[in-house]
């Protein structure tokens, strides 16, 4: 007896499906977020586990976030920013610049903007320190971890 096997037209729609459903949420628009304001809770991760990096004490909580056009940005205040010489994060495979929008040099704090393309996956970013008075500079790989269900 010969065995004719087809593809079901059901299955192969229930495929396509499966693939978009397990895609990542990369915009704005596919994360629910109509253009406007929002503020969400966040960590800074160590670069090689799951666990809080000291850099988390300079980083206040919560993000803004600000989604316009389907994309997202993250604003973010540093403390301490005179010991935060430079603070990149990961945008389609290379490391850029976070934008400064504001600084308050009498509060040695300073906003940074960066692009997020998913609130769900974990943005790599580098930091580098420098700590005049005691002669210390270090350059550290880190990774934002954004709370999705925080976002309001």
């Amino acid at each position: 007896m010969k065995v004719i096997r087809s593809t079901s037209p059901v299955l192969l729609f229930l495929s396509f499906v499966l693939l978009f459903a397990l895609a990542p949420v990369s915009s704005a628009s596919a994360a629910g977020l109509a253009d406007g304001q929002y503020s969400a809770q966040y960590v800074v991760w160590k670069a090689d586990s799951d666990s809080t990096s000291t850099a988390n004490t300079y980083f206040e909580k919560p993000a803004k976030l600000v989604v316009k056009d389907g994309k997202i940005k993250a604003q973010v205040t540093l403390n301490n920013s005179s010991w935060i010489t430079s603070f990149k994060t990961l945008d389609q495979g290379v490391y850029k610049d976070a934008k400064v929008i504001s600084t308050n040099t009498a509060a040695n704090k300073r906003t940074v903007e960066f692009n997020v393309n998913s609130l769900t996956e974990v943005l790599p970013a580098k930091v580098s320190v420098t700590v005049p008075v005691i002669g210390y500079t270090g350059n550290y790989d880190i990774r934002l971890k954004f709370d999705a269900a925080s976002v309001q």
